[in-house]
């Protein structure tokens, strides 16, 4: 699904423009990011969790040189799954 389709659905779910739509879903992805970017991390229930961490520098090997590189530290987001989404998309597979 891409971000115009989500931002169509939601217009009609919440009975507002496409720019209002879009304006809310801006804000909202931006207030999630800032909060990430400052290495605090966020809870949507029924979704899952998100939080942000710092990955030291290591070292990698890379194949299509043949040889090992150093891979320079950089932030990383984290994502859980909460148990009700596991149970939902889960749902029948047991058959």
């Amino acid at each position: 699904m891409t971000k115009s389709e989500v931002l169509k659905q939601l217009a009609e779910e919440l009975e507002l423009t496409q720019t209002e739509t879009e304006d809310l879903y801006d804000s909202f992805v931006d207030g999630l990011t800032v909060l990430l970017s400052n290495g605090k991390g966020f809870t949507l229930p029924g979704l899952g969790s998100f939080k942000s961490e710092v990955r030291e520098e290591h070292k990698s090997y890379n194949p299509h040189y043949e040889q090992m590189m150093l891979i320079p530290k950089k932030r990383v987001v984290h994502y859980s799954q909460s148990s009700t989404l596991r149970d939902q998309i889960n749902e029948g597979e047991d058959e």
